[in-house]
């Protein structure tokens, strides 16, 4: 079975440690996992983590270009570049001076963000608490960039956006007689270009992160690949069967499993019961703070179900980390138990690309590189891993 390992570096959330060695922290695990055969390491962005949980880099595209600097061959994503923050020009530029530094090993991740006291201080157009606004403020955002890397001269004119602004006319008589591509007859700055262009071709690969249907389904018709958060099964694939379903721009045929991967918190021990002493109370903190952080209730337990499952009283109120293992939402354990789950959800949904999440509180970062050894060593070789 050929298997892609991905993996987002720990972070240390819920602790505030020094920046320099949280880098040589990913650094290090960055190195492991090249070793290990595994193709990407995903950079998330967070900001202003006073409590040290969202205490991800604040700039996923520098922090992807320190980890390709020391490494070889691993490619580098960022899980996700939260668009509606940033200026579109400027990620079009640094990500694909990104991909020219790296010769090509970047995956462009994206996605809308979450609502968080973030976005508001960045741009008020991306407040997310007006979901429809945000959505489609950051759908115009990727569509500049896109354009931005593939047209020349590019303009656009959408809701938020207008390239370029009208209004600037070229008086520098050196470049006179100005280019009919990029100026009108009166020297109006009318066409742009955007350099460098990427080093892929057209551009690198684009990943939207979602567990939505509808954002499968639109990401196939467009040539994206999209990765979901752990799901059970009948969620995973209605989001997969919409993605296969879609008919794409460019009549690519897609089976079930093609261009979709997991985002699994995946830990492997020596034993069952080692691994569960390891990251009971962990989980149980992580899962508690991630509910928390949803007021909506969209993170509560019953969501993580399908829709017709019948969570039980215990499911509802005993400790996360019984429920997540219960419904195989979480995969912890020795070499032989997490293989087994890889082993299931490619016969029965076409797994074919993971993910690896070791985001544990308060946990000791020495046994993040034990269980990303073991995973390496002794559950990998069973499938075929894709590699860098």
């Amino acid at each position: 079975i050929a298997m892609r390992f991905d993996f987002v570096p720990f972070f240390n959330p819920g602790e505030n440690i020094p920046w320099n060695r949280v880098v040589k922290m990913m650094r290090e695990q960055t190195n492991l996992a090249e070793q290990g055969d595994f193709t990407t390491v995903w950079l998330t962005e967070h900001h202003f983590a006073h409590n040290g949980y969202l205490n991800a880099p604040p700039n996923p595209i520098m922090m992807s270009l320190d980890l390709a600097s020391h490494s070889k061959k691993i490619r580098v994503g960022q899980a996700p570049i939260v668009l509606p923050d940033w200026h579109p020009l400027r990620v079009a530029e640094d990500v694909a001076l990104l991909d020219n530094m790296t010769e090509g090993r970047v995956d462009f991740g994206v996605a809308k963000g979450i609502n968080e006291r973030v976005t508001l201080q960045f741009n008020k157009e991306a407040d997310r608490r007006d979901n429809e606004k945000s959505y489609r403020l950051f759908m115009e955002s990727l569509e500049v960039i896109l354009k931005a890397w593939t047209e020349d001269p590019f303009t656009h004119k959408g809701e938020f956006y207008e390239f370029p602004v009208p209004g600037w006319k070229e008086t520098n008589r050196f470049l006179m007689p100005l280019e009919k591509e990029y100026h009108s007859e009166d020297g109006e700055y009318t066409g742009m270009y955007i350099h460098p262009r990427p080093y892929q071709q057209p551009h690198p690969p684009v990943w939207l992160m979602s567990n939505s249907p509808h954002t499968y389904k639109l990401a196939a018709e467009r040539g994206f690949n999209v990765i979901g958060m752990s799901s059970p099964p009948g969620k995973l694939v209605s989001c997969w069967d919409a993605y296969a379903n879609a008919d794409s721009l460019d009549g690519t045929i897609h089976k079930r499993g093609d261009g979709v991967g997991v985002c699994a918190v995946v830990y492997v021990a020596e034993t069952m019961e080692k691994a569960d002493k390891d990251v009971r109370a962990a989980i149980n903190g992580y899962y508690e703070y991630l509910s928390g952080s949803r007021p909506e209730g969209s993170w509560t337990r019953k969501a993580y179900l399908d829709d017709d499952a019948n969570p039980t009283d215990e499911d509802l109120n005993g400790e996360w980390f019984d429920f997540l293992m219960k419904y195989e939402l979480i995969w912890v354990g020795d070499a032989d138990y997490v293989s087994e789950k890889i082993q299931k959800y490619h016969e029965t949904i076409g797994l074919k690309h993971i993910m690896l999440l070791q985001q544990f509180p308060g946990f000791d970062y020495q046994k993040i590189l034990k269980s990303m050894t073991l995973f390496s060593e002794r559950v990998m070789p069973r499938f075929d891993p894709v590699g860098a």
